[in-house]
């Protein structure tokens, strides 16, 4: 079983940072994970990004990840194209979760500088050429640099670009001038996919070169992301500015409750949990909101909805 690969073609449109329902801290929800896949995939989306941070994959176990990835592309079979972030503080265990991606039949896979001890420019840019000439799947660059705590500049990206393997960036720091820095020096790469990971900068973003997006919203209301996407790129823009406006409230709604550390995935998941996909289960050290919280976000995203629909 081979995977859709977007090194043939270039990889465009809205890709889903898949959450991963959990049973439990430890087990993975099979159930809501295919309820979750086909909502996504029926709604449009062009790719899953799978074991990002909105799929707390730093939280999971090694084994609980290859689970993840094997149950995914088992579930999606070759319908969209998938992406598996392996970032580790290891390299052994980021190898090991290309390896896994590979076998499973995946199209690419995703790394973002390891966390915790600082790195230059020069040892990163070496750590991830050794990494990329070692993978069995072609790679996106993942910046990250509030997770990671390390950031890829934009000339390291442009010689990371110059590797065959290398085939996109994920840029999640929500900066334009990052991603115009970037374009100009990925130019000579007509086949380099450049995605953004903040939502509320998405329209702007395509407007300014972004291939496209990777949005957590995608999740709750995938057939918005794509209708926004497809009015954007189709030059409708009186079409798509009120989209982007409505797919802003809801991250304000949704990600902005309690405490800004884990707001956005402790919303997320609670408002799949209630529009009935998944159960609100988060991995330690994430806990659910407080009932003063679950209220509060409860109240939120009821009101956007009946607003929505009026």
């Amino acid at each position: 079983m081979t995977g859709v690969d977007p090194s043939k073609i270039k990889l465009r449109g809205i890709v889903t940072p898949l959450v991963t329902p959990l049973r439990h801290a430890a087990a993975l929800d099979v159930e809501s994970l295919s309820r979750l896949i086909e909502r996504v995939v029926e709604g449009g989306v062009h790719g899953l990004f799978v074991l990002g941070s909105t799929g707390e994959s730093p939280s999971l176990s090694i084994g609980l990840r290859c689970a993840v990835i094997t149950t995914v592309r088992q579930l999606v079979e070759d319908r969209v194209p998938i992406l598996v972030n392996v970032s580790d503080t290891a390299f052994a265990h980021c190898l090991r979760l290309a390896e896994e991606a590979a076998l499973a039949g995946a199209s690419a896979v995703a790394l973002s500088p390891p966390c915790y001890f600082p790195l230059d420019q020069e040892q990163l840019f070496r750590y991830t050429k050794r990494f990329c000439e070692n993978s069995p799947l072609p790679v996106f660059i993942y910046n990250v640099p509030q997770y990671a705590h390390n950031a890829f500049t934009p000339e390291t990206v442009g010689e990371l670009s110059y590797l065959p393997n290398v085939i996109g960036l994920k840029n999640s720091n929500g900066s334009l001038e990052y991603l115009e820095a970037v374009r100009d020096r990925v130019a000579h790469r007509d086949d380099f996919s450049l995605f953004v990971g903040n939502e509320e900068i998405l329209l702007s973003a395509l407007a300014a070169g972004a291939d496209g997006g990777v949005c957590g919203g995608a999740n709750m209301f995938p057939k918005l992301f794509v209708q926004l996407y497809e009015a954007a790129t189709n030059g409708c823009h009186e079409e798509a500015e009120p989209m982007q406006e409505l797919v802003a409230r809801i991250a304000k709604a949704v990600y902005t409750v309690g405490p800004p550390e884990g707001s956005y995935l402790r919303g997320l998941k609670h408002a799949l949990s209630m529009l009935g996909v998944i159960e609100n289960v988060l991995a330690e050290p994430l806990q659910n909101f407080n009932p003063e919280e679950r209220a509060e976000l409860e109240n939120r995203f009821g009101h956007l909805m009946e607003q929505w629909q009026s």
